[in-house]
């Protein structure tokens, strides 16, 4: 479960656009940023998380923030400043259990587009050539279609999917996508048997009356995902001020419904005992103006975390991670502090608010003077370093926690050293 936004630079109080997103998945599946430089090849094929596919000869350098076992990522931008967002939504199609991952079928698109309406392109080819699908779960199957946010510095569009059916709709100054499908009836583009299929499953009435969510969407899984509730909340936070990068911080660590771990209701996602337990495993925000500049937690619960600054440039960035085990390492050191956190969360939000705030507030405050690469490999450095101390703190703080919370991560925590021991592997097929 995920929620992501745009806000273009109509909306926005210095003129640049903002994507956000918060990537919610399973509470042991690690989530890290990674760059990807430029790459050529000769090879006929391309091998994505479980599919192969034609390649392309030469690809953009790219940022992504990826869960561990996958080839591609939950949210990225590339070297030409197109950036995208996937959602797994439900849809009366059925799901191709071979068919290629959302997340693959983001990172070829921003492997290969050099804007947003390219990105359009190659992800309609992509669904319609190899299908979409695959089991998108990391310990369990998940089975699902995507819909995407797709923007460069320019322009933005919703993209939606059932199966090989799509619908894309521009974006005029803002919006906001979750786990349901939300276009109706303002499509600006469309696979062309969209409506002919719908019409024929008897799913509408006529083509005068077709709208893409009633059509296509699975009712009870948009009402157990609460992603309705979700992405109504983000709607109404990116109307009520103009969007800046805190104003972007603040609406990824919204807690409306306060800290109900278990609730699928908040955009900062806390697991806990519910029928569909999910966390926010990673979180990130990408500004795109004169430059690009992304602003990742490379954590899970935002609300915890520090957003650190990257700037990605022609075939570079500014990334200290050298290897993808860094950014393994760097989850893997702040989850520490959010284990210790779920089960103590008062005593953690005093003390993030007291180092992690305050710190986050300088490197905002920096960001436009500082040599670049120093201080993204500064906020990272010292990032780490107040993880330890926070982690440290409450070690020695008492439980808060009830006993049926206290217990359901003591069960996470075993299972998250299993997975560590098969160095975060699948363990099941796709």
């Amino acid at each position: 479960m995920c929620d992501t936004f745009i806000a273009l630079g109509k909306s926005t109080l210095d003129g640049r656009t903002y994507f956000g997103k918060n990537s919610d998945r399973e509470v042991n599946e690690p989530q890290y940023v990674f760059f990807y430089p430029r790459r050529t090849s000769d090879s006929e094929e391309q091998y994505t998380t479980s599919q192969k596919v034609k390649s392309c000869s030469k690809t953009f350098a790219l940022l992504i923030s990826k869960p561990s076992w996958m080839w591609g990522g939950e949210m990225g931008v590339n070297e030409k400043g197109v950036v995208i967002g996937n959602e797994a939504v439900f849809t009366k199609e059925l799901v191709n259990r071979y068919g290629i991952l959302g997340m693959d079928i983001l990172r070829l698109a921003l492997e290969r587009s050099e804007n947003s309406e390219q990105a359009i392109e190659i992800i309609a080819e992509l669904i319609q050539n190899y299908g979409q699908g695959g089991n998108g779960g990391y310990t369990s199957n998940l089975f699902y279609h995507n819909s995407f946010i797709i923007a460069d510095r320019e322009r933005a569009w919703v993209l939606e999917s059932s199966d090989r059916y799509w619908v894309a709709s521009e974006v005029r100054d803002f919006t906001s996508i979750s786990n349901c499908l939300t276009l109706t009836d303002r499509i600006d583009k469309q696979h062309p048997e969209t409506v002919k299929n719908a019409l024929e499953k008897g799913w509408c009435k006529s083509e005068e009356k077709f709208q893409f969510a009633a059509s296509y969407e699975k009712k009870l899984y948009k009402w157990l995902s609460g992603s309705s509730t979700r992405q109504s909340r983000t709607l109404r936070l990116l109307s009520n001020a103009p969007v800046d990068l805190s104003r972007s911080f603040e609406i990824l660590r919204d807690h409306e419904f306060e800290r109900i771990p278990g609730s699928m209701k908040n955009i900062c996602m806390h697991a806990g005992r519910g029928l569909i337990s999910s966390q926010t495993t990673g979180s990130m925000v990408v500004v795109l103006g004169d430059n690009i500049e992304v602003w990742t937690t490379n954590s899970s619960a935002p609300c915890l975390s520090i957003y650190k600054p990257v700037w990605l440039a022609r075939n570079s960035s500014t990334l200290p991670f050298e290897k993808e085990s860094d950014g393994l390492n760097y989850w893997g050191n702040w989850e520490k502090f959010h284990r210790l956190g779920a089960t103590r969360p008062v005593k953690a939000r005093q003390l993030w608010e007291e180092y992690c705030l305050v710190f986050e507030e300088e490197l905002i405050k920096h960001s436009g003077e500082a040599n670049r690469k120093e201080l993204s490999s500064q906020a990272f450095e010292k990032s780490w370093k107040i993880a330890r101390k926070m982690t440290s703190v409450l070690q020695e703080s008492p439980e808060e926690a009830s006993y049926f919370e206290k217990r359901y991560w003591k069960r996470k925590e075993v299972k998250l050293q299993e997975l560590r021991e098969r160095n975060f592997r699948k363990t099941l097929p796709t």
